[in-house]
């Protein structure tokens, strides 16, 4: 018969090892970001044997690179941060089991212009020209959905806006600054007057406060 220390010391793993987390499925299930400093959160579920979530198991954080992707957070939610391109891996361990989750950070590198030159007129009812800009990774390849801000260093004679479009506003000629995250670029805008007579002020005649005075007096004001 086991003296009853020792039996104590053989139950301990025992119930250790069935309170301990069977498995942890982790949310989402890779990440991707595209900017320095953005941010998405990873959560993390402990799953014990029988198959029911375990929320009082903790993870422990890591990532295999924190020159690509950082994590910190309490407990079982995180947070993933991009710090430059590249591929990381985040894991959450608790006790003997883990799980990761891949994170792919591109940033873009580079923008391409199809014309280092764009023409704009000045209409009737004013219209945008929308630029073509490529956004490019580090290894050249294209980058879709990000936000493209044009901003004309003369407002006098363009407007920018964060859609990647120039809008005339008076003749001249000036340079366009092209922001896509930390990518730049420039090109240079040449505005003409394409309005009709309609569409252009009239001209001022004669002295106007006189006239309203004139026209205010003829009412009998």
């Amino acid at each position: 018969m086991r003296p009853p220390a020792l039996a104590a010391v053989l139950v301990l793993p025992a119930l250790a090892a069935c309170n301990a987390p069977a498995r942890v499925e982790m949310e989402p299930a890779s990440v991707r970001l595209y900017a320095r400093g953005q941010s998405l959160a990873v959560h993390a579920r402990p799953i014990g044997r029988n198959g029911k979530p375990m929320p009082e198991s903790v993870c422990a954080w890591s990532s295999s690179d924190e020159k690509v992707a950082t994590v910190k957070g309490p407990h079982n939610q995180a947070t993933v941060t991009a710090a430059g391109p590249g591929s990381a891996v985040v894991t959450c361990r608790v006790g003997g089991v883990s799980a990761e989750v891949p994170v792919s950070v591109r940033f873009v590198a580079r923008l391409e212009l199809s014309t280092q030159r764009v023409e704009l007129k000045m209409l009737d009812r004013p219209e945008p020209v929308a630029l073509d800009v490529r956004a490019l990774d580090g290894e050249g390849r294209p980058i879709s959905g990000r936000v493209v801000l044009t901003r004309c260093e003369d407002e006098s004679v363009c407007r920018g806006d964060n859609r990647g479009q120039l809008w005339a506003v008076g003749p001249g000629e000036t340079r366009v600054a092209i922001e896509v995250d930390e990518a730049r670029a420039a090109l240079t805008a040449h505005v003409v007057d394409a309005r009709t007579a309609e569409g252009r002020p009239r001209k001022v005649k004669g002295n106007p406060m006189l006239d309203y005075e004139k026209a205010v007096k003829a009412l009998g004001r």
